[in-house]
This record gives structure tokens, C-alpha cells and sequence, in this order.
């Protein structure tokens, strides 16, 4: 797949290939960041948002094209296949979790960022470190999670030693889309927007006590954190 851009967020990884080839010696590339200085809610830079400073936090790195030195071995991008990909099985349970944000009595600020469950009637329950643990997935299931955002960001989602499938993206009251071209292959951290519901299906085949979080160091270090249990007898918090 060719693409002219690639939204990652915060821990997210993509294997690229550049090919360099079509540009003369001398030429000068600048990988951009069009992402927004501000907090990311989805949509297009120049659109949604402005894009970040291109002065300043829209570089990234600079690249030269210089002659070449030997005869290039690699091989051409269009002739690399890659190994086929085993989708999961079908879930045997899917699983509501929430992402929420804690506002100040003084105003509309938020002072903690919390990740939670949801209850019956659809709302959110939020929660923090110290909670005891609800999410406990049995040793070799496979769960959907639904993970709904209740808040006015985006984040990156990570979930600790699974691999998991995007399922979908929905928003709150709308119909369900597929993932993004780029998210075809498994993963480990999955962008969830705000007022939506995305969709994960991940084999819980480890077992033990782990973690998952937000992966914006703010969130995470200020209660978007929780443990989570693969196996019998979670233990207590």
C-alpha cells in the first residue's frame, strides 16, 4: 500500500519503506508532523485543525539523497510480498470498558483523566490505579473490547502483552465503520476518538497481571492507568 501520509499517535509503530530512488543526489526531504499543537480530536490538519508549527514542532527529521556508493541489493518495494495474516476466531465475550475525564469544581478543566467500565444504562463508571480489578479475560479466551470515549480527546490506547485486531470505529449513535487501511495487521495500540466506540479483538493467552493505559504520559501518569488480570484468582488491590 502507498501512501502520501500515515497517522500514528504516541507509541504507535509502522514498519515504512522509502523509496529514494526516483530523487537526484542532492535533494533534501523533511519528514513533517501535521498533527495539531493541541490536543488531537481527529480529522484533517488544515481541515479540522491547524497543523503544527512548521518551523518548529512540524520537522521532524531531515533527510539528504546522496550518490550512491555500490549497486543497490535491496529489493524493489513492488516485489516484496509479505506472509499472510491468521485473523482471530470469533470472541467469547465482548467487553465495555470507558475513557473519561475527571472536571473541576472550579470550572470546566479537567484534573484527572480516568479509564472505567460502563453500566447497563450505556454511562460510564470511572476509575482509578487503586480500584479493584474488573477486567479478567480467561486464559486462552478471545474478547472484543469496546472501548467507548466519553471525552473531548483522542487517545492512544494500549493494552499490554496482547496483539490485537481492529474491529471497528463507531460513533456514539452512528454506524460502525471499518479500520483504516494501515490498520490491517495486528497491534498493540489503537487511537480511539472522542464520542466513539472502537472496537478491539485481542487473544488473552499470557497469563498474569498487567496493565493498560492511555500512552500520553500526562494521561497515564495522572490515572488514565489500570491493571488488568489474564487468568483465575485476580488479585486483590
Amino acid at each position: 500500500m502507498q501512501l502520501a501520509e500515515l497517522l500514528i499517535g504516541p507509541a504507535e509503530r509502522a514498519d515504512v519503506i522509502v523509496d529514494f530512488s526516483t530523487l537526484a543526489p542532492g535533494a533534501e526531504i523533511i519528514l513533517q508532523n501535521l498533527g495539531p499543537d493541541e490536543p488531537f480530536g481527529g480529522g484533517a490538519p488544515g481541515v479540522d485543525f491547524p497543523a503544527a508549527n512548521p518551523d518548529t514542532t512540524g520537522q521532524v527529521m531531515r533527510l539528504w539523497v546522496v550518490p550512491p556508493t555500490a549497486a543497490d541489493p535491496t529489493t524493489a518495494p513492488s516485489q516484496l510480498t509479505l506472509p499472510p495474516i491468521t485473523p482471530l476466531g470469533p470472541e467469547d465475550r465482548t467487553r465495555q470498558v470507558s475513557l473519561n475525564e475527571e472536571l473541576s469544581t472550579l470550572g470546566d478543566v479537567p484534573t484527572a483523566i480516568l479509564l472505567g467500565t460502563v453500566d447497563g444504562a450505556g454511562s460510564p463508571v470511572p476509575q482509578r490505579w487503586g480500584d479493584a480489578i474488573s477486567e479478567n479475560p480467561a486464559l486462552d479466551s478471545t474478547e472484543v473490547w469496546e472501548i467507548l470515549n466519553f471525552t473531548v480527546d483522542a487517545h492512544p490506547i494500549h493494552i499490554h502483552e496482547v496483539q490485537f485486531e481492529v474491529v471497528s470505529r463507531q460513533p456514539f449513535g452512528g454506524a460502525a465503520r471499518p479500520p483504516e487501511s494501515w490498520e490491517t495487521g495486528f497491534k498493540d495500540t489503537v487511537i480511539a476518538y472522542p464520542n466513539e466506540i472502537t472496537r478491539v479483538k485481542a487473544l488473552f493467552d499470557l497469563p498474569g497481571l498487567f496493565v493498560w493505559h492511555c500512552h500520553i504520559l500526562e494521561h497515564e501518569d495522572n490515572e488514565m492507568m489500570r491493571p488488568y488480570f489474564i487468568g483465575p484468582n485476580p488479585p486483590a488491590s
